[in-house]
């Protein structure tokens, strides 16, 4: 016990010191450990899919298979070709190919329309990604995505449904000489070269989606053009988690039955398992007994007897 005039108190053991700071520390750590994850998780929840799920590629396209101007089956336009060559420059993001549009000097409206892209069931997350580069009359000329969910009868701008993670629109068309963009958000001016654009979709609708870049330009100066390139389109699967499997128990090794020999007339025994199996005892072989002499007839066929002589009385 240590005392002075004001204070009196016990002197704990060490021991019981260093685990109170071992607990303080474990305690700080985990704390700030907790904090740095809900960061991590806020800043990427924006731009990649939940990492509790497996992405599944929907569509991915790069336009290097065919033969320039052709496109690849199932993609559909009137005014889109590939091309290995031109303006706006680079020519492709993944060489040799990228679809591209021009920018006349008069009023137009291009499509460049997907295949039917079939959906995961379930409704998780799409993320489209493609590589952007255009070179538009700004704030004239514009390119938008758009995108249908009822087989291609109707389609609406993609962030009616969705939103832009990187190199969304950068401006809006105006509206004073006929561009079919008038006053919507689009791409416009100039991009610099190939940048990478992507959206989400936070709920799916099934079954099936199609998508759309649309080019407009009005009555006045043209651009270079538009060129669209590596298209890729994932959907979120969550993964289902796999239940522990269950370690097999070892079967027990069967005990040899024993058989219990039957019992036989009023034996009563005190063995559970029956009376002991007599051990057989050898026979015993009678001794032939040797024939019996017969009596040997005499000449008339009947033996004779000679009387016995009795004794005299006196």
């Amino acid at each position: 016990m240590i005392t002075n005039q004001n204070n009196r108190f016990a002197a704990l053991p060490l021991r019981y010191v260093l685990c109170f700071l071992f607990l303080v520390s474990a305690t700080v750590a985990a704390l700030t450990a907790l904090a740095s994850l809900g960061a991590n998780n806020r800043a990427g929840s924006s731009g990649e899919l939940a990492s509790a799920c497996d992405p599944v590629t929907l569509l991915a396209e790069n336009f290097d298979n065919v033969v320039t101007p052709a496109l690849p089956p199932g993609w559909a336009s009137t005014t889109w070709v590939t091309s290995n060559s031109g303006v706006p420059t680079p020519p492709a993001d993944t060489p040799p190919n990228a679809v591209v549009v021009d920018d006349p000097v008069t009023i137009s409206d291009k499509y460049l329309v997907s295949p039917s892209i079939f959906l995961v069931e379930g409704g998780e997350p799409i993320q489209i990604t493609f590589r952007n580069n255009f070179n538009l009359q700004d704030g004239f000329d514009g390119g938008v995505l758009e995108i249908s969910t009822d087989g291609g009868s109707t389609f609406q701008d993609v962030l009616t449904l969705g939103s832009f993670v990187t190199s969304g629109y950068n401006g809006t068309i105006s509206t004073c000489c006929g561009n079919a963009l008038a006053g919507r958000q689009a791409w416009t001016g100039n991009s610099g070269g190939f940048i990478t654009t992507t959206v989400n979709l936070p709920v799916s609708w099934g079954p099936s989606m199609i998508l759309r870049w649309r080019m407009g330009s009005d009555n006045s100066v043209s651009g270079e053009g538009w060129r669209i390139d590596t298209v890729v389109i994932t959907q979120c699967h969550k993964r289902i988690p796999t239940p522990p499997r269950a370690t097999p128990r070892p079967r027990p090794t069967p005990r040899p039955r024993m058989t219990q020999p039957a019992l036989s007339g009023n034996w009563r025994g005190t063995n559970v398992h029956g009376p002991p199996t007599p051990t057989p005892q050898p026979r015993v072989t009678p001794h032939p007994r040797p024939p019996l002499p017969s009596a040997t007839p005499t000449a008339h066929g009947t033996p004779k007897i000679t009387p016995l002589p009795r004794p005299t009385l006196p």
